[in-house]
C-alpha cells in the first residue's frame, strides 16, 4: 500500500469517527489534521500526506488552511 492510500484511509476512518460524533466541517478538518499518523513530518510519507489531505478535503468539501501572509520586510521597517 503507498504512502498516499495509507493516509487517505486513515483520513476516511477519521472522518467516519467525527461524523459519527456529530461533528462539523471545520472541527473534522482539525480532528484530520491532529491524527498524523506517522513519525516525522517530512519526506515521502508526509508529501503523500499532504496531496491526499488535499484531494481528501476538496472531495468532502472541508476548509483548507490558507497560506500565511509574510511578515514585514525587515528592510522597509527601517527605513523613515
Amino acid at each position: 500500500m503507498t504512502w498516499y492510500a495509507r493516509s487517505w484511509q486513515h483520513m476516511q476512518q477519521v472522518h467516519q469517527q467525527a461524523q459519527a460524533d456529530g461533528k462539523f466541517a471545520h472541527a473534522i478538518a482539525t480532528a484530520i489534521d491532529e491524527s498524523y499518523p506517522f513519525s516525522e513530518r517530512s519526506g515521502w510519507a508526509y508529501k503523500a500526506w499532504l496531496d491526499a489531505r488535499r484531494e481528501f478535503f476538496r472531495k468532502h468539501d472541508l476548509p483548507l488552511r490558507r497560506a500565511r501572509k509574510p511578515g514585514a520586510d525587515l528592510l522597509t521597517e527601517l527605513q523613515p
